[in-house]
């Protein structure tokens, strides 16, 4: 039987950037992962987040932006319209003060680079191509059989697991969920007309179609979602049929689209656990939340959860208290439910609001959005929020004073 302090369930981005924040506390630390190691030649841009200045802090924080940035596409400008009216809003990094709103990164180019940043620390450890067998917990400890029947007792463990948490199910934490019903199809495209940095979104009836600029000058990765129908239609389509669709689909604001590799379509639901820990169980990330895809936060959402449960163990280490103490999960939960309720409920005004085609709401949306646009002190509110320049942000997280920066 091995003893450890904590045992993460899944080494994605969430639960490896947890493992590297609370490395330096000298706890030990072992990551499981049904999966296999990060590999470089795994990174193909077919599945991207889109990643704020909230989460870059972090990442830098951490040493692995670097890398990560190696293959990531920075964005200064945000294109936001609607297919069906005059609707628009633009948002522009010079206005804001800054050279970039945010950027387009790799999702296993993320995972490879905490990976990598872990190999620095010896106290944590990791078992790839994982089983768990099963899992139980008493008053002090939780009890993890995996693989050829091997015992590892810890004192926290956290579900980092993703949508389909074997953690949250075994805890037995209730999940509220909805279907979007809509479906995102994600692929890698050629455009004719260079991106100029720009990340574009309209609003379809069907549902949204994101351009997400990618390093290369004349490629985008695109997220279209749209009702299940309209998905099986475009995937059944020949390549030059889909090309034509898409092309239209965008207007052409970045002339004739051709696909540049396959299409994966995924299902898009919102899920929530109603509670996020049980005993020394805890939640982040997608295991405790995730989000319709429209606004791009679901990755920047899952990192704030880590860095803010890893602040609070911290506090507990460095006070010499236990850092599994239910008073300190709560206190976890209560800070990250606030701010995932939130945006669930903001995507979910969006997606209902843009999918109603009625023709006076059309127009009060037209309206709502353009009039949003011409109120500079209310788009620089709405795009701090996107960039993780406001709300109750982890410590490590937050913008420097330039009290701080000149230090």
């Amino acid at each position: 039987m091995q003893n450890v302090d904590i045992t993460i369930v899944g080494a994605g981005s969430a639960g490896l950037t947890l493992a590297l924040l609370l490395a330096p506390l000298g706890l030990s630390i072992v990551i499981l992962e049904q999966g296999s190691a990060p590999n470089s030649a795994d990174v193909r841009h077919q599945r991207v987040s889109a990643l704020n200045l909230a989460s870059q802090r972090l990442l830098s924080h951490l040493g692995a932006w670097p890398a990560i940035a190696t293959t990531a596409q920075a964005y200064n400008q945000m294109q936001v319209w609607d297919a069906d009216s005059f609707a628009g809003i633009e948002f522009d990094a010079a206005t804001e003060r800054l050279s970039e709103l945010g950027w387009i990164c790799e999702n296993e180019q993320i995972r490879l680079a905490l990976y990598q940043q872990l190999q620095r620390h010896s106290n944590v450890h990791f078992e790839f191509d994982c089983t768990i067998n099963s899992l139980v917990q008493s008053e002090r400890e939780v009890l993890v059989n995996i693989n050829q029947q091997q015992l590892l007792l810890s004192r926290l463990l956290v579900g980092a697991d993703g949508v389909n948490s074997r953690v949250r199910r075994d805890a037995q934490l209730a999940l509220t969920h909805w279907d979007y019903e809509q479906q995102a199809i994600v692929a890698t495209i050629n455009t004719t007309l260079p991106h100029q940095a720009c990340a574009r979104q309209v609003f379809l009836p069907t549902g949204p179609l994101a351009l997400l600029p990618l390093p290369n000058p004349t490629q985008c990765s695109i997220v279209w979602s749209c009702t299940p129908a309209r998905a099986a239609e475009l995937l059944a389509l020949p390549p030059a049929q889909f090309n034509q669709a898409l092309t239209a689909a965008s207007n052409s604001v970045l002339g004739v689209l051709q696909l540049h590799s396959q299409r994966q379509a995924f299902d898009l639901k919102m899920r929530y656990a109603s509670s996020w820990l049980r005993g020394r169980i805890v939640l982040v990330a997608d295991a405790a939340h995730s989000i319709h895809p429209l606004a791009g936060q679901g990755m920047n959402l899952g990192l704030m959860d880590v860095a803010a449960l890893a602040e609070l163990i911290s506090e507990a280490v460095e006070a010499n208290k236990d850092f599994a103490d239910n008073r300190l999960l709560r206190r976890y939960e209560r800070w990250r439910k606030a701010e995932a309720q939130t945006l669930i409920a903001a995507m979910e005004v969006f997606k209902r609001g843009f999918s109603n085609q009625q023709p006076l709401l059309k127009l009060v949306r037209a309206v709502g959005m353009s009039g949003v646009n011409q109120l500079p002190w209310l788009k620089t509110q709405i795009i701090a929020a996107a960039l993780g320049n406001s709300g109750d942000l982890p410590k490590v997280a937050r913008p420097q004073t330039k009290a701080q920066h000149s230090a």
